[in-house]
């Protein structure tokens, strides 16, 4: 399969399939340090746990682009 081929049938798919190749395709090209990867990964499941215990301040999407 050629490079158009496989573009050609990559821009058929849906936008919400896309977006999963486009990232795929990024992260082999920047990828991420293992440290700062398991950083962020503790990161966001203190969150989510703290999110879950309602103990974190959240924003609504209008509080948030509002504020500036």
């Amino acid at each position: 399969m050629s490079i158009n081929e496989i573009l050609e049938s990559a821009l058929e798919l849906p936008v919400n399939k896309r977006v999963i190749i486009a990232d795929l395709l990024n992260q082999s090209l920047n990828p991420m340090e293992k440290d700062i990867e398991q950083n962020w990964i503790k990161e966001v499941n203190k969150r989510l746990e703290l999110l879950d215990k309602r103990e974190l301040e959240t924003l609504s999407y209008d509080e948030f682009f509002n504020e500036n």
